[in-house]
């Protein structure tokens, strides 16, 4: 069995109060500072979508889109939007995103307790707030997507195993928080965290040549109060579909996104874009590659070598697949970020001369340079700077909270104390960010395309009363945004295959589709139609959907009305069709008449 490890610095102080109600502070102002001034973008308004249908049906079994089955992934962060919508009275900007927020303060709050319970202290603060203020942490935490949650999820099932395995809790509640923490995670996104959590726990019981303790009945108990959790609700979801709707669930984005077609560009790309995403801390992990670093940590190998197995077991998953994007890789970010504090640690109190205060000090310098640099960007007023999107007043608290980040770094450099390394660690973290929600956030309001106005006011030409129809699946984004029921019908081939009732309809145009063949679909459940309509039509408007617009023909929303008396012709709807509204074109144009 595990030999429990009960470190000496465990003695409470007030620090155990102040330490995390600091970080409860910062990161929660981090992230809920301009929660809602982005535009719906990305998969938000998919899951928002699943969320309001819940609400609408009371179905929290199977996730739908427009009345149809979508089995894109299992439902918690539809569950999560639509439990704060019920409190909210609407799933709103707040509820797709709040979610994300509560997900990544309780996940540096768990960077901590892991870290204070089994380093340190001074680690366990600088981890918390390492992982809350990484690059890609904070485009994503604000963000109603589900790799917060699903981080949060994944991180506790490692950490709180791995914390009761070396602190000798009783080995059932271990492996059943581990298993708990990995099922709620599956539910979130999928097959990749209980696979994780086994292989990891495995490997490093395997490592540690603990084998009692993998092959025990309470390892069994675990995974069936997995196996349950999961149950719960595949069951009831299988009966209500199939068995097709439930492989495509688990596996479907999986298999999607293995291949070989540019996997060596992939394999090269893919350790900077990791890096990138780990900065402002990424840099200091280089000081690893010394050995008088290792040394340094080598006290704390049982927690060290935890957490490279986890990286070497979960990294190849996302560096050797062709689809895998950055933030994939996300769920390893807080044990990574525990490594960073240990880095950080250590090289900071090592004697003057040696390698590792030479690191912290190369660090130190690299991070004040940067944050000049960004600073310097965010003040230009050049074209090709940032600062045509920002307001002067920001371009002047950027520069305010450079000036002071820099300060607080050179004290660190020249006092070197327990107090001036903790402040110099929160001035970088509130500084990136303030950058992202400042500055960065600016650059995506001005350049993303928020059709918010647009879909108001196509539906404001409508008549009251209109049910809207969509001809095959219609965009989540414009779905979410309409606000009302939008039902889906086929594409007609017949002039009678439009019901008699149906007065206004949209439907989906992309840049390739064309009379004789457009695609209709969504997620991945795609087919083709003709591109041609059975009937005499008027083209009423159109909306792009896109993140951004661009100068080239891009995917739209297309609003029809049928000719009245209806009248059979075939033409074709890929192309535009008469003097149609352009929305997207002329976003402050008020529409009075109908």
């Amino acid at each position: 069995m595990a030999a429990a490890v009960r470190p000496t610095h465990l003695k409470r102080s007030w620090s155990d109060v102040a330490a995390p109600a600091l970080i409860l502070l910062i990161v929660s102002a981090l992230y809920l500072v301009r929660l809602t001034d982005q535009p719906v973008v990305g998969e938000e308004s998919r899951w928002a979508s699943g969320a309001i249908e819940m609400l609408a049906t009371g179905d929290w079994i199977v996730p739908r889109q427009q009345g149809q089955p979508f089995p894109e992934r299992p439902p918690l962060s539809m569950w999560l939007m639509a439990i704060v919508g019920h409190f909210r009275g609407d799933v709103d900007l707040v509820a797709i995103r709040l979610p994300s927020v509560i997900a990544i303060v309780l996940t540096s709050l768990l960077v901590y307790s892991y870290a204070r319970m089994l380093i340190s202290p001074t680690t366990a603060f600088i981890a918390a707030l390492a992982y809350a203020s990484m690059g890609q942490v904070l485009q994503i935490g604000r963000m109603g997507e589900s790799e917060a949650v699903f981080t949060l999820l994944v991180s506790a099932s490692l950490m709180l195993w791995h914390l009761g395995y070396l602190r000798g809790w009783p080995p059932l509640w271990t492996w059943s928080l581990g298993f708990a923490a990995a099922a709620c995670a599956a539910l979130a996104k999928g097959p990749q965290a209980p696979v994780y959590f086994v292989a990891i726990s495995a490997v490093y019981l395997a490592y540690r040549r603990d084998w009692r303790y993998l092959l025990s009945w309470q390892f069994l108990a675990g995974g069936a109060l997995f196996t349950a959790i999961i149950a719960a609700w595949q069951i009831p979801f299988y009966l209500a579909t199939d068995w097709k709707t439930v492989t495509a669930t688990w596996t479907g984005l999986a298999k999607d996104r293995v291949g070989f077609g540019g996997l060596a560009e992939h394999i090269a790309l893919y350790p900077l874009e990791t890096f990138a995403c780990l900065l402002p801390w990424s840099p200091i992990l280089f000081a690893l590659v010394k050995r008088e670093t290792r040394d340094l940590i080598a006290d704390q190998w049982p927690v060290v070598s935890f957490i490279f197995i986890a990286v070497a077991i979960a990294y190849p998953t996302v560096w050797f697949v062709t689809g895998a994007q950055a933030r994939y890789f996300m769920p390893l970010y807080p044990l990574i970020a525990v490594l960073i504090g240990l880095v950080i640690d250590r090289c900071s109190v090592a004697a003057l001369g040696r390698y590792p205060r030479r690191a912290w000090h190369q660090f130190l310098v690299l991070t004040a340079t940067l944050i000049t640099a960004i600073a310097f960007v965010a003040f230009a007023e050049f074209k090709w700077a940032l600062g045509p999107y920002q307001p002067f007043w920001l371009s002047v608290a950027i520069l305010a909270c450079a000036v002071a980040a820099v300060a607080a770094i050179i004290r660190c450099y020249r006092q070197n104390t327990a107090g001036a390394r903790a402040l110099a660690v929160a001035a970088i973290a509130a500084f990136a960010g303030l950058t992202h929600a400042g500055a960065l956030m600016n650059v995506n309001i001005a350049r993303w395309n928020d059709p918010t106005v647009d879909v108001a006011e196509l539906r404001a030409m409508l008549p009251p009363g209109t049910d809207l129809v969509s001809l095959t699946p219609i965009s989540h984004r414009f779905a979410y945004l309409y606000r009302a029921e939008i039902t889906e019908l086929a594409w007609p081939r017949e002039v009678d295959d439009l019901p008699a009732d149906v007065e206004y309809f949209c439907f989906m145009r992309d840049p390739g589709d064309t009379a004789a063949k457009r695609a209709a679909g969504r997620g991945r459940s795609w087919t083709t139609t003709p591109g041609t309509l059975p009937f005499a039509w008027k083209e009423v408007a159109t909306i792009c959907v896109e993140r951004r617009l661009r100068d080239q023909p891009q995917i739209t929303v297309v609003l029809g009305r049928v000719a009245n008396p209806r009248v059979a012709a075939i033409n074709d709807a890929t192309t535009p069709q008469g003097s149609a509204i352009n929305l997207s074109a002329t976003p402050n144009r008020s529409i009075v008449s109908r």
